[in-house]
């Protein structure tokens, strides 16, 4: 096989929001940046698709969008002010959110952004997937038969990243990596297939251990999920999901059923190792709690693209870099996961004993600010209380 190779000032793996983010910012950096992904776009992806208060805003920052931008573009398909929370009853029915959810279609969202990525000037390699990452040579091997080189390599390429597993060994605990790696199981149906019609978002407690399940509205359509701790569940999730959409009603084959992983408390305290650096779900980068993904991939990919512009202008690029990166992480993304987690560990250790009744009071006495958390109005930080901090 012939090959070719490219020289970049940043090599970027992965082009969904992470890698998209990172290389607009990048580019209109004045770098010269190439995205590599093995899909090409726009590509289906698994996902509930609702994004918070937080993400619109991060758009907004980054890319000038706003909510009625999107909805323009038919990539805000649906929003609600109301929410539910049940486990075999309804135990939380709220019809006043302030700032409603939203929910996008990933195929378009993904699309969208790598598009502004690719006019702002970064080179696109779609459909050639990465066969090798050189960490001494900092080179990439493509199954094609290019080899990009670049002084910068970011690796946004996801729960299974191959950028990631060219660390060496010793870099990260590979068995705590396992230990909080979550398995999700999806479906998307007509709505015509449920009797009960159902136009706000729904989360459901009680069918998994150390997981929830989900029914989101989706244009015509129902994205119904499961996702759950694989090592809290040894095999289990996928019956337990088909436990859960019997209580809907639903039946599926196994075959219709899709599944993919997503980190679920495994994020890894220093995803920087020489001239490479790991967003969104290939750093573990993804909320403990409610699984949410697309703004943290998309916020630690404006960190890290603000630490390598802010490391430019110094002699060390890589010891600038992995400075400004690690600080930016700990002050804006680290403390979210590190409490959404023992948040988790304390509701599902606690309340599932209670079959989830005490979360009806819970709500009911923090009123509003939960769901503020979650939209990024206020940090998790002062859940701590339910911690016994």
């Amino acid at each position: 096989m012939a090959q070719t190779s490219a020289h970049f000032d940043v090599i970027i793996v992965g082009g969904g929001p992470a890698g998209s983010t990172a290389g607009y910012l990048l580019s209109r950096a004045g770098l010269k940046v190439v995205i590599i992904d093995k899909s090409r776009f726009p590509r289906q992806k698994l996902c509930g698709g609702l994004i918070t208060h937080k993400t619109v805003s991060l758009l907004e920052r980054v890319f000038g969008d706003t909510v009625g931008s999107l909805k323009e573009q038919n990539i805000i398909q649906f929003e609600s002010s109301h929410y539910e929370i049940r486990s075999r009853k309804t135990l939380i029915n709220r019809k006043d959110m302030a700032i409603p959810f939203r929910f996008i279609n990933r195929e378009t969202y993904d699309h969208y952004f790598l598009k502004k990525a690719h006019d702002a000037g970064v080179a696109l390699v779609e459909g050639d997937r990465v066969r090798a990452v050189d960490v001494l040579k900092k080179s990439i091997v493509t199954e094609s038969g290019w080899i990009f080189s670049g002084d910068i390599i970011i690796g946004a390429d996801g729960a299974n990243s191959k950028v990631r597993r060219s660390f060496p060994l010793d870099l990260f605990g590979r068995d705590d990596w396992k230990e909080n790696l979550a398995s999700a199981f999806e479906i998307i149906i007509e709505r015509s297939r449920i009797q009960k019609h159902v136009d706000h978002p729904v989360l459901y407690f009680g069918f998994v251990d150390y997981g929830y399940a989900w029914m989101f509205p989706a244009g015509d359509r129902y994205k119904i999920g499961m996702c759950a701790l694989k090592n809290r569940n040894r095999g289990k999730i996928i019956s337990a999901f088909h436990d859960f959409l019997a209580s809907l009603d639903i039946s599926v084959k196994t075959g219709d059923v899709s599944a993919y992983v997503l980190p679920y408390g495994n994020y890894l305290p220093e995803p920087v190792y020489r001239n490479i650096m790991l967003v969104g779900d290939a750093a573990g980068f993804a909320d403990p709690l409610l699984g949410e993904g697309i703004f943290y991939a998309q916020r630690s990919a404006e960190l890290a693209a603000s630490s390598l512009i802010k490391a430019m202008n110094g002699d060390d690029v890589q010891g600038s870099m992995k400075e400004h990166y690690l600080q930016s992480l700990k002050e804006y993304i680290y403390p979210e996961l590190m409490y959404a987690e023992k948040i988790r560990n304390t509701i599902f250790r606690y309340l599932r004993r209670f079959r989830w009744y005490p979360l009806k009071g819970l709500m009911g006495l923090y009123d509003h600010r939960p769901i503020e958390t979650v939209h990024g109005l206020r940090s998790y930080k002062w859940m701590k209380t339910m911690t016994g901090e």
